[in-house]
């Protein structure tokens, strides 16, 4: 599985009014990789927008994830994602590495348009609010500064 965004880190509180905006919380990813010094050298490799072979490398990750499906609040989704800007829907955290091999989902058209646009909020909710799409998932790598485990 792979995300459209990866967000290095976010905050207990942050992930906490995410979730109670309608965001669920995947389990534990890649917990067998560990972190170590070959893969906090993939994510680091990866961040930079530099080639990696494949994502098997990556250190444990969650995902927090947004869809229409099963949400009976999608209004409510929408708008938290549509106001999210000051925590971590910010250009320097909320990221869509481009480099190979790490094989980031696809965002709908209108998503990227508004990526491309660095309009981060309304990609976020382009993504979400589409019938083409109806889900934003983001790859998460660090809650609280500390390596996801």
């Amino acid at each position: 599985m792979s995300g459209h965004f990866i967000l290095s880190n976010i905050s207990q509180a942050d992930l906490d009014n995410a979730r109670s905006h309608g965001g669920t919380w995947s389990p534990l990813q890649h917990g067998n990789i560990g972190w170590n010094a070959n893969s906090r050298a993939v994510l680091s490799r990866a961040l930079n927008n530099q080639d990696i072979p494949n994502r098997d490398g990556l250190p444990p990750h969650r995902y927090l994830i947004f869809q229409q499906a099963g949400n009976p609040n999608i209004e409510v989704t929408k708008k938290f994602l549509q106001e999210t800007r000051d925590s971590w829907a910010d250009p320097n955290r909320l990221r869509r590495p481009t480099g190979r091999g790490l094989g980031l989902r696809a965002l709908n058209a209108t998503a990227a348009g508004l990526w491309a646009q660095n309009k981060l909020n309304d990609c976020l909710v382009a993504q979400f609010w589409r019938p083409e799409s109806a889900t934003v998932t983001i790859e998460i790598y660090h809650l609280g500064g500390r390596e996801m485990t």
